[in-house]
């Protein structure tokens, strides 16, 4: 691709002047101290996330001027470690016609003869969304590529709508460009693929699903579209928008899933397994994976979910991304433990080795804290209930426990603080749960840290996140059983300090 012109536009002038002028105007109490936050303003979807010039780069939808969705431009950060975040200049800004409407929306990253390409989503006039790409000689500064949009109106496939249709995850195949496209096709949400020898002339291939596919459809675009190989095996993630909740999973109103299968790469169909939940917490969505160099796939996602009240946008900021975390495969089942990185920060371990418990509550004065890592084995008893409560407080706490009646799981943010509720038609809307597993001993790890928490099940097999609004002094721990007995062994509990 010929070399364009770098030219800063206004519109990427006049966000950072911006930024700079009202960074310092925030208050942060409720920021995560190593998760990942913007400056100011709005973030959601991450985006572009990839490793180049030796370090990973992770971009995000941005709105700069206000803490609640708006004109969305690129923001961007890099990292040696994914704990530690730099900031760089703003990549992109809405300054073309086909991005001027509502902005430059979500989409990936890829490198190709040295630059460092991104693919985006541009909404201009009448509201299109055509997939757009940026070109950067220094991971930094990025030109909009003259020829834009690359898959416009006129590639649209049959059925689908030019309005909803976004989100781009390109990817490397046998040295064949290939490009997932979120979109709606006779009313369901769908995927269109995309094939390309040089990053600018693209050719419609097919549709992952079938109409009908009924496991797979949602009334909504299948969003932000991503996707990893294990072996001979593909992993297709994406969040459709309003899947409808079945068997107790999809509860949220939009929803992050996974399926495990493979493309066929002549028509494009997906052929896979379960539909399965890529986290069933309250706060998880648009996952994108990347590779490392040493081998690892690893996962971001935007920890916020649609149609919330965020209590932080009243202090000027809203949105945070997950921890990143390592992804394996075991049979059809995806297995995240949080980056091994996040190792480098523990301080001043305690323990518990074994903590019996009848019918009560044991608080570990040792454990307190809100920015820490905290794992245990509960071993199931007689009781009805049991688990740990965790950012507590006098009037507050947050409850993860085993429910021997449902078999399962559950993370109970009905005291957590703030109440956070959405759209979701729920009575318990503060309850989330996956099954437990099936061993008498259940392991579990939480990672905290300020307003949010990570909880890994059962190694890494069932993930829960959430955003917990307590007060500055909720940060006790306590251990209980209500109706029986139960056993926690082989407590740990770390400060994560960054």
């Amino acid at each position: 691709m010929e070399k364009e012109k770098t030219v800063v536009s206004a519109a990427l002038t006049k966000a950072e002047s911006y930024i700079a002028a009202n960074k310092n105007k925030v208050n942060f109490r409720y920021r995560p101290r190593y998760h990942l936050t913007a400056e100011i303003g709005w973030i959601n979807d991450p985006n572009g996330f990839c490793w180049y010039n030796g370090r990973i780069h992770e971009f995000f939808q941005y709105n700069p001027y206000d803490s609640v969705w708006g004109p969305i431009h690129w923001g961007h950060v890099v990292s040696d470690d994914m704990i530690k975040w730099e900031r760089l200049p703003v990549a992109l800004a809405p300054d073309m016609q086909y991005d001027d409407r509502f902005g430059c929306f979500s989409g990936s990253a890829t490198v190709k003869d040295g630059k460092l390409f991104l693919m985006y989503t541009g909404v201009g006039k009448e509201e299109l969304q055509q997939q757009c790409l940026a070109a950067s000689d220094d991971g930094v500064n990025f030109v909009k590529f003259s020829e834009n949009p690359v898959i416009g109106e006129d590639n649209v496939p049959d059925g689908a709508s030019p309005k909803d249709f976004r989100d781009p995850f390109v990817y490397v195949r046998d040295g064949i460009y290939y490009c997932l496209v979120g979109t709606k096709c006779a009313g369901y949400g769908n995927i269109a693929m995309f094939r390309s020898d040089d990053l600018k002339n693209w050719s419609f291939v097919g549709y992952a699903f079938r109409q009908g596919k009924g496991q797979y459809v949602s009334e909504g675009v299948c969003e932000c579209p991503s996707r990893a190989q294990f072996g001979d095996r593909e992993v297709l993630f994406y969040s459709p928008q309003f899947l409808k909740p079945q068997a107790g999973k999809f509860r949220n109103i939009h929803s992050s899933v996974y399926i495990v299968g493979s493309f066929n790469y002549d028509t494009g169909e997906f052929v896979g397994g379960e539909l399965q939940e890529t986290d069933s917490g309250f706060d998880f969505y648009a996952s994108q994976v990347t590779v490392l160099p040493d081998g690892r796939t690893v996962m971001t996602a935007w920890m916020q979910m649609w149609d919330r009240n965020i209590p932080s946008s009243a202090d000027g900021w809203a949105g945070c991304m997950i921890l990143p975390r390592e992804l394996a495969l075991k049979g059809d089942r995806l297995i995240q433990t949080p980056v091994r990185e996040i190792k480098l920060y523990r301080e001043g371990e305690c323990a518990a080795e074994d903590i019996q418990l009848e019918s009560e509550v044991r608080q570990l004065p040792a454990f307190y804290g809100d920015s820490s890592e905290i794992s245990f084995t509960i071993c199931k008893g007689t009781a009805k209930k049991s688990g740990i409560e965790f950012y507590r407080g006098g009037t507050h706490c947050t409850r993860l426990y085993y429910d021997a009646t449902s078999d399962s799981i559950v993370l109970d943010r009905g005291c957590s603080g703030v109440d956070l509720k959405g759209k979701e038609q729920d009575e318990i809307y503060w309850v989330r749960s996956v099954a437990a597993p099936s061993d008498d001993s259940i392991d579990i790890r939480i990672l905290l840290d300020n307003t949010t928490a990570e909880i890994f099940i059962g190694n890494g097999q069932s993930v829960l996140s959430a955003n917990i609004y307590a007060d500055a002094t909720d940060d006790g721990v306590a251990f209980f059983a209500e109706g029986g007995t139960a056993e926690i062994k082989n407590a740990k509990k770390f400060t994560i300090r960054v």
